[in-house]
Order: structure tokens, then sequence, then C-alpha cells
């Protein structure tokens, strides 16, 4: 049904266009009614806006070319239509200039104002199937960018980095400008759903939806903060994280105790299921990301169903001074150059016996140092991820370590198997390493590579790793990173929801004009018209 409002100084007028039709049976409904321009103002400021308005042009106090240049400059996408006499030639002229496109003559006949309705109908449901298109193009733009911004964070989480400089590119590429702020204060937040023993007996094969329900109402309860980042991890799906900034420093516990009382209760009230939350320490720049995720983590591990207010440790991150990046950096070459007595050594001055340290410390520095090894897995394992799975296992039972001896032997049992996973990289053909760049490369080609920075990060001569990529894929590194971004440019143009801004956004081009050129040399053909020829062929 469609709202009109009506504006005529005569009430016999309105009356008498009310009762020309069914206007019900028309698909339209006059609500609203006004005795001049003034007073429709007023109505338009105050109710809902109407679909259309049937104005006179001559009334006292505001007249209707008043009337329809007010609402023009106050409500632009205002439909109207004007109601004039034989004698009204100047006001329908001015009307006209101001851009209606209909009118009816007085006195109104019927059949006029039938076919006026009739045509008016189907230009509104055009309109609002547009308007539906436009929210639901909207929507899954807001859902791809809000998946990237997801995969961007759990990346810097969980896997080693680029140059900060890259990484903040990258975050104002994917609309996380307010994380590059170099004194950024944020903190996380790790909640875990707990199944109660039994519950999934009768229905395991349909766990993973109660899982997808788990993820939605946490990115739900996340959807009314904007300065609430939620991410997944794969790895867990009964598991969320919550990059929360800190806007307020003295509003911030309140809010905090907030967002988890009423993220519990909603993951109770909906799913009739328990939840576990823990509130990392507050971290001082993106440098801090891994120390903030781990002292979550640890939160986490003693954390409670019973508690909706969890504390971080006031402490805890003037334990980081311990895994400084310049310790992670020499841990990282210890394991990656295969040189297992510099890493006890590391170890053991990460883990001092000197020092009266407390057990929450060892499962912290614990957890970083698990990171640390998920990272280089991440880049050396080939032919699945049992190992990254392992892994993932320790870090959700580290709290299980009840000693000094007990975190050094499993840390060392862990560095091992990495260990094992690298040489068998590092130290085998050619091509397995180049199956380990490549690998790298598919998952990381939204980023500004170099060839450089890929021979550093996999200890390899810069010329040494350009000819064997050339001689074992066939193609020169910079066409392969090319292809690989066209190519998936593609799948996007093929789906006909996306701009080419945020399609050139994602693939990893700084500026559509680059993108355009990129895909016309490529393909022959720009990007736009690459579009229109696979919807022609749909048809």
């Amino acid at each position: 049904m469609y709202r009109i409002m009506l504006i005529d100084d005569e009430v016999g007028v309105r009356n008498s266009i009310k009762a020309k039709i069914d206007w019900k049976s028309a698909g339209f409904e006059i609500e609203l009614e006004a005795a001049n321009g003034l007073e429709a103002m007023q109505l338009l400021s105050e109710q809902p806006l109407p679909d259309v308005v049937i104005t006179d042009v001559r009334m006292p106090q505001m007249d209707g070319i008043a009337f329809i240049k007010a609402s023009k400059e106050k409500f632009p996408h205002l439909r109207i239509i004007v109601l004039s006499g034989y004698s009204d030639f100047e006001y329908m002229k001015a009307a006209i200039q101001l851009g209606v496109k209909d009118y009816l003559l007085k006195p109104v006949v019927r059949s006029e104002l039938t076919a006026l309705l009739a045509k008016l109908s189907g230009e509104l449901e055009d309109d609002r199937n547009r308007i539906r298109e436009q929210d639901q193009e909207e929507m899954k733009n807001h859902q791809q960018l809000q998946l990237m911004q997801e995969q961007l964070i759990w990346q810097l989480v969980k896997d080693e980095w680029f140059s900060v400089p890259t990484v903040k590119e990258r975050m104002q590429q994917l609309q996380l400008s307010s994380l590059t702020i170099d004194d950024v204060h944020a903190q996380f937040v790790t909640v875990e759903m707990r199944i109660p023993q039994g519950r999934l007996d009768d229905w395991n094969e349909r766990k993973d939806l109660l899982y997808l329900a788990f993820q939605m109402i946490c990115r739900e309860s996340a959807e009314n903060w904007e300065q609430v980042y939620p991410f997944y991890p794969i790895t867990h799906p009964a598991m969320m994280h919550f990059l929360i900034l800190i806007q307020d420093p003295m509003q911030h516990g309140r809010f905090m105790d907030d967002f988890v009382r009423k993220l519990k209760r909603n993951i109770k009230s909906y799913l009739r299921v328990e939840s576990v939350v823990g509130i990392g320490e507050s971290i001082n720049g993106l440098r801090q990301l891994k120390d903030g995720y781990a002292s979550s983590m640890l939160a986490w591990s003693q954390g409670t169903i019973q508690s909706d207010k969890a504390e971080p440790n006031r402490n805890m991150l003037a334990l980081t001074h311990a895994f400084s990046p310049e310790v992670e950096r020499k841990l990282m070459q210890t394991i990656e150059n295969l040189d297992m007595p510099a890493f006890t050594k590391q170890l053991h001055t990460i883990f001092s016996a000197d020092r009266d340290t407390p057990m929450f410390v060892f499962t912290f520095l614990t957890l970083r140092i698990i990171l640390l090894f998920n990272a280089i897995a991440k880049k050396f394992e080939l032919g699945g991820a049992s190992l990254q799975s392992y892994l993932w296992n320790c870090q959700m039972t580290v709290r299980d370590y009840s000693s000094r001896e007990q975190v050094l032997e499993q840390l060392h049992e862990m560095a091992q198997l990495v260990m094992n996973e690298v040489r068998k990289t590092r130290f085998s053909s050619g091509q397995q390493m180049i199956e380990a760049i490549r690998n790298y490369v598919d998952e990381n080609f939204s980023y500004e590579l170099t060839l450089a920075s890929l021979a550093e990060m996999f200890h390899l001569n810069e010329t040494y790793l350009s000819g064997l990529f050339k001689t074992s894929v066939g193609v020169t590194f910079s066409d392969y990173v090319t292809k690989l971004r066209l190519s998936k440019a593609t799948v996007l143009l093929e789906e006909n929801e996306l701009k080419l801004t945020d399609i050139a956004t994602l693939v990893g081009y700084s500026s559509s004009s680059y993108f355009s050129t990129a895909f016309k040399k490529y393909y022959g053909k720009g990007p736009k018209e690459y579009r229109e020829e696979l919807l022609r062929k749909k048809v």
C-alpha cells in the first residue's frame, strides 16, 4: 500500500478527490492532508515521508510552487503531482521547471486519476525493487568487507607479519583506519561456547549449525558498537574473538562490563548454552596485537561460566619485555635455521630459573611462543595443516601445564616438530620450497609482495629465487602474482555485486584505475566491459 499526502485549501475539493475511486483497491491510501504548503511542510517534517504528494497550486500562506521548491530542497526524492486548472499555465510552467512530471487537471476525472495511479504504482514498484537491490548489494559488499577485515585481524594475530607500513596500508584499504594510529589503544576479548556433555549426541551431524548460530550471535552482539571488531578462528568454531578499541579510557571499563554481560546473555538466551569469556590486557600500538591476544587467551583459560565480569591481569603487559620483538626474531631464526641448542638457550633466557615467576607468566609466554610456532608451521607446512592443528590444540590446553619443567619440555617437543617441517621444505628439492612460497603468495596476494621480501622470509638468495620460481612455475614471479590477482577479479566480476573500486581493493590494487589498466592489458578489455559481456551471455 502506497501512502499519499493531499494538499488543497478547499476541504470540498479534497473530499471530492478522496471519493473519486476506491483508493485501497488501487494500492494507495490517503494518510495525510494539509490546507496549504506551510502546513504540509510541517507534517512532512514530523511524519514518515509519503510515497506521493498531490498538491494544488493556488493556496494561501504558501502556494504550490513555493511548496514544491521548499520540498525539493529538503526532500529531494519526494514524488509530487500538481493539481491545476486550465488558467494555471504559468504555475504549471514553473512546476515543470522545478522537476514535476505529473499533473491532474481540475476538476479531476476518475479515468485520468485511475490511469495516473496505475502509472505511479508501476514506477513506485520499480523504485522499491531498485532500492531493495541496492540494499542487497550494500549488504553483500558489507559482508565481503567484514570477512576481509576478520581475515586480516586473524592473520595479524597468528601469522608472521609484513612490515608495519604494509599492514597499515592494507588496513586502510579495508576501512580499518582507526587501527592504524601509532598509539592505538585496544583490548581483546575471547568467548567460548560451552556445549553441555551429551547435548549433541543425537545431533552431531548438525553441530556446525550450532557453531554458525554462535558466530552470528557474536557478530550481531558487536554490530551496535563501531569500535568492536569480531573475528573467528577457523580451527576452533566454538570460539570467537573481539578486538575492541579503547575510545574513552574513563568509560571503557563500564563499556566492557556491559558488552561482556550482553554477549553472555545473548548466547545463553538464544542457544541455551553457557559461555566462558576472557578479557585481555590493554595494548598500545599494533606491535602489541599478539600480546593482547595471548593475554585474552590466558584470561579465558582462567575464566568460569559463572563470571560475567572477567578482569584482565593488570600486570600482564609488563611481562612482554621478556618477549620483545627482538626476542621473537631471534627465536624464529633458531627454529628456521634448525638450531636446537640456540633455541634452548633463548628459551632459558625467557624462562629464567633465577626469577620466582608465577605460573600465569609461564602460561602467557608459552602462548606467545606457540603463536610463533604456528606462524612458522603455516609458512613451511605442505600437504595439509596437521601440525598447525596440533599447535592450536596445544594453545587450548596450555592452562593444564603445572610446572616450569613441563612448560619447557612441551615447548621443546613443539619446536622439534616445527623444525622437522622446516627441514623437509628447506632442504629437500627446490620444488617443495617453491610450493611453500606459492602457498604463501596464494594466501597473501592482496599485499604488495616482492621477490626481495619473500627471499628474506624463506632464507633464499633473491636472484636464485627468481630463477627457481620461473623454472618451476613456468612464469616470472611478477606475472604469476598478476595472473592470480586478475583471476580472482574475474570471479568477483561474475558475481555482479561488487563495485570495481571494491574489487580492486580486494585483489590487492591500490586504485581502481591501476586495476583497470592491468586488467585491460591482460584480458584485452576493461573490467567493466568484461562484466557487461558476462551479463549478456547470461541473458
